[in-house]
């Protein structure tokens, strides 16, 4: 991931995200940490659901907070309608710096 860009992942669950009453993304590295949280229905910025995906698009601020070193990490965090808390394994992901930190208007 490029800091200061606006990247999408893509979260594929094994189940759908209608049988799911909370969703949790977190990016975490060292005392950085973005959370995108789904709950009652609401839908956080940036997140979008589609059948068992999760899109979650980053903006240029949050992607500016991460160093280009060490990796960060992102674990999705799921409470299924029936109560059930499930997690995924946690992923690394590379940073990567930018000739120019200004925000693209």
């Amino acid at each position: 991931m490029y800091r200061v860009t606006t990247p999408t992942h893509t979260f594929a669950l094994p189940m759908q995200t209608s049988e799911l009453a909370e969703i949790q993304i977190q990016y975490k590295q060292g005392s950085v940490s973005i959370l995108k949280h789904y709950e009652n229905g609401t839908l956080p910025s940036g997140m979008t659901l589609d059948g068992n995906k999760v899109y979650v698009r980053l903006t240029q601020e949050e992607t500016k907070q991460f160093a280009p070193k060490p990796q960060a990490s992102v674990q999705v965090r799921v409470l299924t309608n029936d109560n059930t808390a499930l997690a995924s394994q946690k992923f690394n992901i590379t940073i990567h710096n930018v000739l120019n930190e200004d925000i693209l208007e």
